[in-house]
């Protein structure tokens, strides 16, 4: 029987775990995840790319590979299926902006109605290959990571770059196989923190939020490693000034903060029908 990340993660007290975009949330002192397979989205046809805005159809035109052009399009649209329903407005209806740091949050709407909404939700997104993750908090600003472990890269030479001599220190004294998920493990909790805030898209180093959750997960799909991190902070969402310019909901925020956040090894559980449900997630929109 394959296990979910849905089965591994429901009793955790970081975040929930959901496999379709219409699932209820109900527990609002949580943070809330969602995962999804790229390459396993319905394609869209021309009807239906409606939902998408004009800036994020003119990126998908703009995209030479079929495969980059498809996994473009599967992530906007998931996005937008999910944010629309928790703050009251249609998917297509969805307008972003940026902070002042960079990174995307909704633009509020007209209507008195949905604004509260809008303005306590924060959401954060990171892919890496054709895997998804989208998490969304409630009064709190939220950061996640995910990366897809590659067996080719020197972690230790990205490592004498990017980490402390204390980090470094620690790596070489593994064996290369934990020297892999060690690495994956700090970069994606380095990249977690720094995206609560935006601050690592603006800066090449970035102070540490206080954090009321940092929690690693790692999964396998198919022959692949996933490894990732989400982060909250304790507080009510401070909001930042705004640059309206176009957001690109096709890139994980990258980050090179210089704090030392160490963490142990998590057990590995298959992701299973919690990507996979990309699936069945449009089978009812026809």
């Amino acid at each position: 029987m394959t296990t979910t990340a849905s089965d591994v993660l429901r009793g955790t007290p970081a975040f929930i775990v959901h496999s379709t975009t219409n699932e209820p949330v109900r527990e609002l002192d949580r943070a809330h995840v969602w995962f999804w397979d790229l390459d396993a989205v319905r394609q869209l046809d021309t009807a239906r790319r409606f939902v998408l805005s004009g800036n994020e159809r003119a990126r998908a035109d703009r995209l030479r590979s079929l495969r980059l052009r498809r996994r473009f399009e599967a992530r906007c649209r998931l996005v937008r299926h999910v944010l629309g329903p928790l703050v009251g407005v249609s998917p297509e209806a969805l307008a972003f902006e940026t902070t002042a740091n960079g990174k995307p949050r909704l633009v509020l709407p007209g209507r008195a109605a949905s604004a509260g909404r809008v303005a306590a939700l924060d959401f954060n997104l990171s892919h890496s290959e054709n895997v998804l993750v989208l998490a969304v908090a409630l009064d709190r600003q939220v950061g996640v990571d995910i990366e897809v472990v590659q067996p080719g890269v020197d972690v230790l030479a990205v490592a004498e770059a990017q980490f402390a001599a204390g980090e470094l220190a620690w790596l070489r004294a593994l064996s290369p196989e934990q020297q892999r998920l060690v690495f994956y493990r700090l970069w994606t909790r380095r990249e977690a923190i720094s995206k609560v805030s935006g601050q690592g898209i603006a800066s090449p180093t970035v102070a540490t939020p206080s954090l009321a959750t940092l929690h690693s997960f790692q999964f396998r799909f198919g022959e692949t490693d996933v490894i990732g991190a989400l982060a909250l902070d304790v507080g009510v969402r401070r909001d930042a000034p705004a640059d309206r310019g176009r957001v690109d909901l096709a890139t994980g925020q990258r980050s090179r903060p210089s704090e030392r956040v160490l963490g142990r090894l998590g057990a590995t559980v298959e992701l299973g029908s919690a990507v996979g449900a990309a699936q069945r997630i449009f089978a009812k929109e026809g």
